[in-house]
């Protein structure tokens, strides 16, 4: 009978002899674990370095603007919130900030109206800046008259408390604040600048070389400086109001564009000397967080430009003997909620 063996060894294999005399083998030495590589250091994108520096800019320069607009003495007039419409029924949102652009004139007979009026809406939501004319023939109710008459007339009834007042109740959609601008403070930006460069038509360039002092070239991208800028934005006779609050808005954009272009140190000049030719209802330190609002909007916000109302939301002819428009407003807020608040209209104005 064979033996068993445990180990599983068949009985014919032949067994190694064991020196039991020799030092027994060594232990295999360990294996040699790696040395730990020190952590190479995050290198920081070079764009977010340029945006984490340029929101430093912002920053002080939002201050500095603090100090100007508190030492300047510029003129601050109080806006008294929604005194004619309860502020529930006004479109609004707290990620969403609207400036009222008032551009005040005098007429032959030196009666104030709103020449213009351009809501500007920052947009952080949706990271656009909104810019919205009101056509200023309009013929709506203006809180505390009797009757209707024209939207730019609430300028001359009531200053800039009663234009708030009266677009916010036609319109429905609440005003934050309220910026009155000086033509001459306009034509200084401008020129604090160093001009804008817009579209100038061969129509639009005969009549400012025909009815005016200067002289204006047409093209694609024409420079202009200050005073022929606001010539530009003034065209009355030409051809219609849309296409003058169109002008406006052009060279508020291309104004836009330059101070994306303009280094931080003359930017924060051109508020210096422009301040002080203000009329607002913002305080000094609201100057400042309207001021970084806008300087993070520059960084890279997408502009958007708009008039109301539009073709389809108004009838046109004559009231009083005067030419009006007589507006949708139900139309016309449908739409503004959703160019303001929503992501939803597509402009054809539309530039960067």
């Amino acid at each position: 009978m064979d033996d068993i063996y445990i180990s599983g060894r068949k009985p014919e294999e032949e067994i190694p002899l064991v020196n039991l005399n020799a030092q027994p083998p060594l232990p295999e030495p360990p294996a040699q674990m790696p040395a730990p590589q020190p952590k190479k250091k995050k290198k920081r994108r070079p764009l977010r370095k340029l945006l984490l520096a340029l929101a430093a800019i912002i920053i002080v320069i939002s201050l500095l603007i603090t100090g100007v607009a508190a030492a300047s003495g510029y003129t601050r007039e109080n806006l008294r919130r929604n005194q004619h419409v309860s502020f529930g029924s006004l479109a609004n949102s707290p990620f969403v900030t609207n400036i009222l652009l008032l551009g005040i004139d005098a007429d032959a007979e030196g009666t104030t109206r709103a020449d213009s009026m351009i809501l500007v809406s920052l947009d952080f939501v949706h990271r656009k800046i909104k810019l919205t004319s009101f056509l200023r023939d309009c013929w709506v109710e203006i809180p505390t008259r009797e009757s209707k008459n024209k939207l730019n007339a609430a300028y001359a009834y009531g200053g800039a408390q009663l234009q708030t007042d009266t677009l916010e109740k036609n319109f429905g959609v609440d005003i934050d604040h309220y910026v009155k601008v000086d033509f001459e403070m306009f034509t200084q930006i401008i020129d604090r600048l160093g001009g804008v460069d817009v579209e100038v038509t061969e129509k639009e360039a005969q009549f400012i070389n025909r009815t005016t002092r200067h002289t204006v070239d047409s093209g694609n991208s024409v420079h202009l400086d200050g005073a022929k800028a606001l010539v530009y934005c003034r065209i009355r006779k030409l051809d219609t109001d849309y296409m003058r609050t169109y002008r406006q808005r052009k060279v508020i954009t291309a104004l836009i564009a330059k101070a994306r272009r303009t280094d931080p140190a003359t930017l924060f000049a051109t508020a210096r000397d422009v301040i002080p030719m203000l009329t607002t209802d913002l305080s000094a330190p609201e100057i400042t967080a309207l001021a970084y609002k806008a300087g993070v909007a520059l960084l890279g916000f997408k502009l958007e430009q708009a008039r109301v109302p539009t073709d389809d939301q108004m009838t046109t002819g004559t009231k009083n003997g005067q030419w009006v428009e007589e507006p949708d407003l139900e139309a016309v807020q449908a739409y503004l909620y959703d160019f303001i608040y929503t992501n939803k209209i597509q402009v054809e104005e539309d530039a960067q």
